[in-house]
């Protein structure tokens, strides 16, 4: 673990220790988690962007994906009607 220093303000320090304290947990734990949550919406946004910008491999670029899609279950033997 990594030791780091931050400056909080009076009143943010009490609404921190009255929280961590309901939760039955130190001040420093219970900031670690909050952080942890935050970087956990902060990746999960970052994959829905990925996700949003993919773009086909250049050999699929002028592939219909349905019409591919529909070929391959065409070939097999156990999708066939």
């Amino acid at each position: 673990m990594h030791r780091t220093q931050i400056y909080l303000d009076e009143q943010l320090v009490q609404e921190i220790k009255k929280v961590a304290k309901s939760q039955n947990t130190t001040m420093s734990a219970f900031i670690r988690n909050v952080i942890k949550k935050e970087l956990q919406k902060y990746k999960k946004k970052s994959f829905a962007t990925f996700i949003e910008n993919l773009e086909p491999l250049e050999s699929f670029k002028d592939v219909d994906a349905q019409e591919y899609v529909d070929a391959i279950r065409n070939r097999s033997r156990i999708l066939r009607k």
